[in-house]
Formats: structure tokens, sequence, C-alpha cells
């Protein structure tokens, strides 16, 4: 009997900071959150696996990953310690506060560049957003005793650090304040119906009807901001989280399904013509790790 998608998905809330210390790695797979992830790295000799790309991470860096960011964090050393702060929050979460001008999920969209998740950061920087951190712990401990005004507070330090973040990552990707275009928040819009909606059958002329576009304009758009069409983009999606159920051991059947492919053989060729490998190649490969 198949499983269901049910099996495999973590459940978090729409939103949860905490300050962790870990001594053992507390992930074998790689995996992907529905929410967006800030990671806060205070430690050395962290190995950060996101996508295809390994990173051996020095204390001070920020990581950035939207809902589709498949990865992995770990400790290199036999007696290592992994000190960070890590924020989870669901998209809907924080948007009401973004504008035309100032949208405050753009370092998890806008991503025409290589490594986009990771953001070095100075002393000077950190020594703020630890700040940050701390405060928002409070302001959700409030929240969540129901003391007046917690929920809001929250809310703001959250926008407050996203402003922050934002404006770090324009600068070290030399975004100026047109770029990536205009009507790009619409993109990221559908960005994230894509993200939560890839195992519906979606198609450019859906898209194009429901977001209020000719296809045609919604492509270049679209194409500007990502790189890709909306279609290659949404067969990426499924390709991230067939990856994250291959490594969690269903079948390559199973993936098929859950991963919202409709079709075992265009599934399998889809699957090779992104990563070189056949799915069931790929599984074995990465437990061979």
């Amino acid at each position: 009997m198949n499983r269901s998608y049910d099996e495999y998905k973590e459940t978090l809330e729409s939103f949860s900071v905490r300050h962790k210390i870990s001594k053992t790695n507390e992930k074998r797979n790689f995996h992907i959150h529905d929410q967006f992830e800030l990671l806060l790295n205070l430690s050395d000799d962290i190995r950060c696996r996101v996508g295809d790309g390994s990173y051996h991470l020095k204390k001070n860096t920020i990581l950035i990953f939207n809902n589709m960011d498949l990865h992995h964090i770990s400790i290199m050393k036999p007696r290592g310690v992994n000190n960070r702060y890590v924020l989870y929050f669901q998209p809907e979460f924080i948007s009401a506060f973004s504008s035309a001008d100032t949208d405050l999920l753009e370092c998890f969209y806008f991503r025409p560049f290589a490594d986009p998740n990771i953001l070095p950061l100075s002393q000077e920087t950190v020594t703020e957003l630890v700040s940050l951190f701390e405060r928002m712990i409070d302001a959700d401990g409030e929240a969540k005793a129901r003391v007046y005004g917690g929920d809001l507070k929250t809310k703001f330090l959250l926008g407050e650090l996203l402003i922050k973040i934002n404006r770090m990552y324009r600068e070290t990707h030399n975004i100026n304040t047109a770029s990536p275009g205009e009507n790009k928040w619409q993109v990221y819009t559908i960005i994230n119906f894509l993200h939560r909606n890839y195992l519906e059958d979606i198609s450019l002329d859906m898209l194009a009807k429901k977001f209020n576009f000719n296809k045609f304009y919604l492509c270049t758009l679209f194409k500007n901001v990502t790189g890709m069409t909306p279609v290659q983009f949404l067969i990426n999606c499924r390709i991230q989280k067939a990856k994250e159920l291959l490594m969690k051991d269903f079948s390559v059947e199973e993936v098929c399904d859950l991963a919202g492919f409709n079709n075992l053989s265009h599934f399998s060729r889809s699957f090779k013509q992104r990563t070189g490998y056949s799915p069931k190649q790929f599984q074995m490969m990465m437990h061979n790790e």
C-alpha cells in the first residue's frame, strides 16, 4: 500500500523562534520545511548542504531557506558544537507588512545568482541580530501567554529582522532598488502558489487566468525573476520534493505520486534530465554517502 503525503510532512507552527545548542546532529537526512527558515549560525566548522551545493561554514553566518530548499546542517568535528538561533514562519505570517516597494520576503524568492542561501555577517551585525532574536523569543513567550500586544510585537520584530536581512542581501548581491523589475511582487505571489500547490495539475494557461496575466507576458516576467518559465519552475519544485522522499526510502512509484508527477516515465525522464541520475540511482547514491 502506498504511504500518504502526511507520513513524511513535518508539521511546524506558523511562527517559531528558538536558541539551540547541540553537540550531536539532529537530522540525518536532507529535509524541506513547509515554513521559511532563518538560521543564525554562531559556530565554526558547520557543514551546510543545500540543493547540489556543500559549504563549510564559519561562525557569524545567516542561512536563508524557503519552503522548497532541500537542505541539511551538520557538525563537522566529533566534539563540535552547533550553536544557532532558528526561526520558522509561514509567509502569510508577515506578508501583510510588505508593500510594493518593500517586499520582506524578497531574499527567499529572488535568486538569480549563486549561493543565495548564505550571508556572511560582521560581528557588529551578529550582535544586533542576536539581540533581535532574543527579543523575539521574549515576545513569542508573551504571545503564547496571551499578554496584550505580544502577537503584534513578534511581527514587528520579525519585520525589523527581515528589513535588515534584505538590505544585506541586496548589498551582497548588488540588487538595486528597481531590480528585478516591475511587478516582481506578483511573481513572488506566483512562486508561493507553486510552492504550495505543486501537487496540483497546473498549466501556464491556468496561472495566466488565475493571476490575470497574458501568458506570454507572464513567462517573460517570471523568467526575469527566476531564470526559468513557470512550468520549468514547477517541475523543479516537484524534483526537490522527489529528492527528499527518495532519501526517506519511499519507493520510486510512491515518489512519483507524492511529488506531483502523474506518469512514472515522465517522472524518471524529468528527474534524470535535471540530476543526471535515475530516481533509483539517486536513492542508492545518497544512501552510500
